[in-house]
């Protein structure tokens, strides 16, 4: 899905939101971005740094939520003209800089999750967190079984979360979220078209009753 660097390229990006889109209308909320703010309490006085912000969605819900602190966003590939270009490997802050430092579907897409998370860890305060979000184990898992005619065998990316910090040495509580959702064929049929697959949808196996899952580690310094 990314380049050697590790980046969305902007066709990527473009499909990303469609699913969100898709998945925000059928779960009632803002995915993933709602659902992490309910179970990760963010202080509307806290300086947060959001790596990978892409369109800058995410702060734009903080501030929807009434955030008045500094929210920055930063991006290889910025969507948007609130949010700066950088690198999640070299982040071009003074340590500390931070209360909360998010990584919301983006270490999985990184060449080096370590040093990531090296950097992250170097740009929060004392007392502050550094949170990691990538989508979970049950996400969509009866949806793509139907489409595919089994489970998708692969890791997915909360593997890659788990790995990273535990070669990191970090402790981390795992606040899940899960929100219930019915697909009809139509809905599968944009999501696959989104996901850039080629798959025929059965007609026949929709409509199917299943879950977003977003994993969440939190880890406070």
């Amino acid at each position: 899905m990314t380049n050697m660097e590790g980046r969305y390229s902007l066709g990527e990006k473009v499909s990303l939101a469609a699913r969100d889109a898709l998945l925000s209308r059928l779960g009632g909320e803002e995915w993933p971005f709602d659902p992490l703010l309910d179970l990760v309490e963010v202080p509307p006085t806290a300086d947060l740094l959001d790596v990978g912000a892409g369109d800058g969605r995410f702060l734009q819900t903080l501030r929807t939520r009434g955030h008045v602190a500094r929210l920055v966003g930063l991006d290889p590939l910025p969507g948007s003209p609130e949010v700066a270009r950088g690198e999640a490997s070299d982040l071009p802050f003074a340590d500390g800089s931070f209360d909360l430092v998010t990584l919301v579907r983006v270490l999985g897409h990184l060449p080096d999750p370590l040093t990531a998370l090296a950097e992250a860890r170097r740009v929060v305060r004392l007392g502050g967190r550094v949170v990691l979000a990538a989508h979970g184990g049950d996400h969509l898992r009866e949806t793509w079984r139907r489409v595919l005619g089994r489970t998708p065998g692969v890791p997915g990316p909360e593997a890659v979360l788990r790995e990273a910090i535990t070669q990191a040495g970090w402790v981390a509580s795992r606040p899940d979220a899960r929100l219930p959702v019915t697909l009809t064929a139509g809905d599968v049929e944009v999501l696959v078209t989104a996901s850039g697959a080629h798959d025929d949808v059965p007609q026949t196996a929709f409509p199917v009753r299943d879950t977003l899952h977003l994993a969440l580690y939190v880890a406070r310094f």
